[in-house]
């Protein structure tokens, strides 16, 4: 059964990160969360931060409660969702240079966040094969997990979204590039299943924009979604582990309800 939510009828919990403190000065950078935990400046925030999310989730009287993704860095528009990643996996050059979407999308007017967050992507480059490398999504979690008697989730940007953001020296094929990091992301998060974390949140599954958006890299159809949905989570949410995490997806459209039968997720809203 599943452990986070057993004995409860409508689990609560949130979807998104949390407000950084202003008193949270402290950027994580490119360094890994384990070397940064190594600065006592950096740490004592990081820890009270995390301290102070729990707590007010805690007198929400949330079922399941998260770190409110204080490790990310206070960067334009919550670019840090995806920019994490993009920075602390295997297979990137040291370099960086400002980098427009692979795929393109309706571009908000000048003046909105959205806008600022486009012109804000200083990424690497794809330059070797995609690995989890300095994730450390496990080492995370048990900081949280610690402060707390409150069952705690994590969770994950999807590797579309990941694929469309970077420009790539060494997978020719998008779809390629979109496999690559869904097998390296799920090395991780198995790593995190094995580590305790009860619940794994899997963030924005691109079902749910084809309709508006069309098929990513014009190629991508929904039943292929489905399985990169599927593979991310592999292994991860085998019901003979110590530990049955679920796997979460924010809704899809109304259109595309029937394929949710085939992820293996619980389904919440923001």
């Amino acid at each position: 059964m599943y452990k986070a939510s057993a004995g409860v009828l409508l689990p609560t919990s949130i979807i998104g990160s949390l407000p950084r403190p202003a008193w949270h000065t402290v950027q994580l950078g490119s360094r890994s969360f384990l070397e940064a935990m190594v600065n006592a400046r950096w740490r004592e925030q990081y820890e009270d931060a995390v301290s102070t999310h729990l707590s007010a989730q805690e007198v929400a009287g949330l079922d399941i409660c998260t770190d409110g993704d204080a490790h990310y860095d206070e960067e334009i528009g919550g670019w840090s969702w995806q920019s994490y990643p993009l920075t602390h996996m295997a297979g990137f050059s040291r370099e960086v240079a400002l980098t427009p979407p692979a795929v393109a999308a309706a571009a908000p007017p000048r003046g909105m966040i959205l806008h600022d967050q486009l012109e804000a992507r200083v990424l690497p480059r794809i330059v070797g094969p995609l690995g989890p490398g300095n994730l450390q999504y496990g080492a995370m979690w048990k900081v949280a997990q610690r402060l707390t008697r409150k069952p705690v989730k994590f969770g994950t940007i999807m590797p579309e979204l990941l694929a469309a953001a970077v420009h790539d020296d060494y997978y020719k094929d998008p779809v390629e590039r979109v496999w690559a990091f869904s097998e390296a992301i799920n090395q991780e998060l198995n790593a995190l299943a094995d580590a305790g974390c009860p619940v794994i949140q899997m963030e924005e599954p691109q079902i749910h924009m084809v309709p508006a958006r069309g098929k990513p890299f014009g190629r991508l159809e929904i039943p292929e979604l489905v399985k990169i949905f599927q593979q991310h989570g592999q292994r991860a949410a085998r019901q003979d582990r110590g530990v049955v995490p679920h796997l979460l997806g924010q809704p899809c459209a109304a259109a595309h309800l029937p394929r949710r039968a085939e992820l293996p997720a619980d389904f919440g809203g923001a």
